[in-house]
This record gives structure tokens, sequence and C-alpha cells, in this order.
């Protein structure tokens, strides 16, 4: 099958900062994340959804994920079944995406590729199940989440522009741009403001393109 080119606004780069924001977030209210090792960027939401940004070099990357109600498509090959085929005729590098799945025993249904200057997929007739506004992938995305990580932990509503300011900086936000989102009513719940902001530290140098 042909590769497909895509476009939702964010390089590999952008997709780095949105999650080294969430993982601050979430390391500040005491939920767990999962800290960015040598070879990828794993992030897991609500209903086991994923998303992972697998760096093989040369300036390339992998998107991957699954959706647990939108992705029809099945390319990790779990639980034995040969599965949909994410990488076709793509290059062999590509691969990778499906490894890392398997690595995390986990369903794939999307696996994109980065060559260095935009993103494509293999042409598939049904859905993946990747939206950028339900994963980390775009800023819009990224509200909603840090809106409803907020509600769940019992913290004030955030402030839009102190939102928008966190998700700007990315990996490099402060410990008072990280605060001015995570507001606790009377001092409860607790937020580890230095934890989030340490989280965030460890985006700095992820993933070596």
């Amino acid at each position: 099958m042909a590769l497909l080119p895509v476009d939702f606004g964010a390089t590999p780069e952008d997709i780095i900062s949105l999650l080294a924001v969430d993982a601050a977030v979430r390391a500040a209210v005491g939920l767990e994340h999962h800290r960015p090792t040598a070879a990828a960027l794993h992030w897991v939401g609500e209903e086991d959804m994923w998303m992972a940004l697998v760096r093989p070099g040369d300036g390339r990357a992998l998107l991957a994920g699954w959706h647990h109600e939108f992705s029809i498509t099945e390319g990790s090959g779990r639980g034995g079944e040969a599965g949909t085929d994410l990488v076709g005729d793509a290059p062999g590098w590509w691969r990778r995406g499906v490894e890392h799945a398997r690595s995390h025993d986990t369903y794939l249904g999307f696996l994109y590729g980065w060559d260095g200057s935009r993103w494509w997929r293999l042409d598939q007739p049904v859905d993946d199940g990747f939206d950028p506004e339900l994963f980390p992938a775009t800023p819009l995305a990224l509200r909603d989440i840090i809106d409803g990580l907020a509600d769940d932990t019992l913290l004030d509503a955030p402030d839009r522009d102190a939102v928008d300011a966190l998700i700007a900086a990315g990996a490099e936000l402060t410990a008072e741009q990280l605060a001015a989102v995570l507001h606790a009513p009377d001092g409860w719940p607790e937020v580890d403001i230095e934890a989030g902001v340490r989280a965030a530290r460890d985006f700095r140098t992820a993933v070596p393109a």
C-alpha cells in the first residue's frame, strides 16, 4: 500500500515539548508517568490508550500508539495473531514502532513515520485511531488533558493563559509557571511543584534525533 503524507501541525520536537509538560503536571499531582529513555518517549492515557515517539536516528521519528475505542487496526501481533500490516512498503526502520509496541505488550493502532521533513502513514481503509486532539500531540489536546488532570485531582480549574504559557515553555518550564496552573484550594491536595519541574527537565535531552 502507498504512503500518504500527514499534517497535524507538530514536529517530533514539538511532541517532545508537549510530553515534557504532560509529565510535569502528572509528577506534580502525584500521578505516574513514563520517564524518557534513550529509545523512546512513552505516554499512557485513560483506558490504556497510549502514544510513543520513537527516534531511530538520522533525524527520523516514529509516532506509534493505540486508542481503546477508535483504533480498528492492530499491528503489534499481540496474542499471536498476524494483525494489520502498518509498515507495508515503508522503510525498514518503521518496524521499530512495531517492536516498541511489542516491548510494552500493547496493541498498536497507528504508526506514522517522520522522514526529517514531514509525517507519513500507510494508506489504510479503516480508522487507525489517531486523533491529534485526543493525544498530547497538539497544544489544544494538551490543554484538555491538563484540565482533566486538574479536575480528577480536585485542583482549581487552571487559568487558560497560565496553561498556554506552561505549554509554550515546554521542558524549560519554571516552578512559577507550573504553580500558576496547578492551584490547590486551601493548600489541599498537596502539589509537588519541584517534582514536576524535575520531570520536565528529563526531557531536555530526551531521545537524541
